[in-house]
């Protein structure tokens, strides 16, 4: 009987070593999983690296696979900046040259010039080039247009020439409506610039008739400031 007891006894003391070792047994399992999930997908990310280099070899630096740790190093677009700067500065040159022309004829009140977001604007009051209600240029404008014309040839940007009326109707036969009238002042220009020489694929002709007021229709000045004809020298970055 005590025999039994022993043996009882000396079982209950190494039975921990059963369950220690369980326990490791499972630990040791979650690190081979762990392992084995992270090997998974650093295969994975390896591929899908392997994968975009190849893509990517025919775009970048003549079909080369670029290390992402070389990317602060790769070359910057210089000719591309010093080219804009280049069109600024080409810009800034002819504005200098219209604004000149405008002292010249002493017509400061009468036609603006202004670089804007989308390029140089020379607007002209529409009694500079028109009489009321036409679309006939004045004789009297040509001089001033055809010196207009050889700044212009300078550069090679698209010209956009917009009509622009006031909210006054006109009903004629040639013009039954503002949207006429603008039209066919803008294209007049536009015309002549091309009989100057200009070549007519950098010229643009739009009519807005009285939609696109800058100034109140409701006085006379006002109307007299909404009837105009804008020149549009644009930037190389709107063509």
């Amino acid at each position: 009987m005590r025999r039994r007891n022993n043996q009882e006894e000396s079982s209950s003391q190494h039975s921990w070593l059963l369950t220690y070792s369980d326990v490791i047994t499972l630990v040791l399992c979650m690190f081979v999983m762990l392992y084995s999930f992270s090997t998974i997908d650093m295969q994975k990310f390896q591929q899908l690296v392997a994968s975009l280099n190849q893509s990517l070899s025919g775009v970048l630096d003549g079909g080369k696979i670029i290390d992402i740790d070389d990317l602060d190093n790769l070359p910057k677009d210089e000719d591309q900046d010093e080219n804009q700067k280049d069109q600024d500065d080409e810009l800034l040159e002819t504005y200098q040259q219209l604004v000149g022309l405008i002292k010249e004829y002493g017509l400061e009140d009468s036609i603006y010039v202004g670089i804007e977001t989308k390029g140089i604007e020379i607007r002209f009051k529409d009694s500079i080039l028109f009489d009321s209600g036409k679309a006939d240029l004045k004789p009297s404008a040509f001089e001033l247009l055809t010196k207009l014309t050889l700044i212009l040839q300078k550069i090679d940007n698209e010209i956009l020439v917009e009509g622009h009326t006031d909210n006054v109707p006109i009903n004629t036969i040639i013009f039954p409506s503002n949207w006429e009238l603008s039209a066919a002042r803008a294209i007049s220009v536009v015309k002549y610039f091309i009989d100057q020489g200009i070549s007519p694929k950098r010229l643009g002709a739009l009519g807005y008739g009285e939609f696109r007021p800058i100034a109140t229709n409701k006085t006379a000045e006002g109307r007299q400031t909404n009837r105009r004809v804008n020149i549009i020298v644009l930037r190389s970055t709107e063509k």
